[in-house]
């Protein structure tokens, strides 16, 4: 056997491995890729359903919502009633409900742990009588990884959106 024989095998099994692992991912991944989103949508739907048990009986009409998942697969559901300028945020095991003159500031607060990972991605929602912590990653991500970026991402856009709903009254009322 010769050297370029040897390389023509070499190549024909890496071809063969990149084939098998291309098949692999449109079929299994597109798979897994169409389970998880079935399952956000799921846990959206439960988190709507209490949501608007809330809303009847706190006598509020949410007419904004927007939904994230954690890294443990539990929603939370920030829904907004413009009207009655009211904030609820909706947990698998509880619900909160203030009004934007109430809230006083939203922070992304995460922890630093080995190999400069991310652990406990949360936001922290102060109104003025209580603060409300939300979890959305308390497992340990690279900061670079996929869901690390993804995490960071969604607690700075529920603060920026609960911010600017909030500070927004504010600004007209002063006009």
């Amino acid at each position: 056997m010769t050297a370029a024989q040897i390389f023509q095998y070499f190549l024909l099994i890496l071809l063969v491995g990149i084939t098998a692992l291309n098949f692999y991912a449109l079929t299994v991944g597109r798979k897994k890729k169409k389970q998880a989103h079935a399952n956000y949508q799921q846990t959206l739907r439960l988190l709507e359903q209490k949501a608007f048990e809330n809303m009847q009986e706190h006598k509020v009409h949410f007419d904004e919502k927007q939904g994230y998942i954690n890294d443990l697969s539990e929603g939370i559901l920030l829904t907004f009633d413009t009207k009655k300028k009211m904030v609820g945020i909706t947990l698998k095991d509880d619900f909160h409900l203030f009004s934007y003159d109430e809230f006083v500031s939203c922070k992304q607060t995460y922890e630093t742990v080995e190999n400069n990972k991310l652990a406990n991605i949360s936001v922290e929602i102060e109104t003025k009588d209580s603060i409300i912590t939300l979890l959305f990653g308390s497992k340990p991500w690279k900061a670079k990884s996929y869901l690390g970026k993804f995490l960071l991402s969604d607690t700075k856009e529920f603060c920026s959106l609960l911010e600017s709903r909030c500070k927004d009254k504010e600004a007209s009322e002063t006009r």
